[in-house]
């Protein structure tokens, strides 16, 4: 029964052995799965970096669409305004 017992423990011990020798072979692998990891962030930080670069570009023009109709109105509110003087009685000198 002793010898049961021995026999089933240096099998185990073994097999613990061989399992390590296995995984030595093995133990690179979480520096290429984390290199590759490193690479798809590094890709879909240059993706979102380019998206806000997008919405930036458009948040410019609205802005600029926006500016150059209020410079518009006002011109077209001068213009009125001296179109009116011309037609009044004020301009004309009566």
């Amino acid at each position: 029964m002793l010898n049961f017992l021995k026999n089933i423990g240096s099998s185990i011990t073994n097999g613990l052995t061989e399992l390590d020798n296995y995984a030595g072979n093995f133990k690179n692998l979480g520096g290429l799965f984390g290199g590759a990891g490193a690479l798809y962030s590094a890709y879909q930080q240059q993706r979102n970096a380019k998206k806000q670069m997008d919405l930036l570009k458009d948040e410019f023009n609205f802005n600029k669409m926006l500016a150059q109709r209020q410079i518009d109105r006002q011109n077209r509110a001068d213009d009125d305004l001296y179109q009116a003087f011309r037609n009044s009685s004020y301009y004309r000198g009566v």
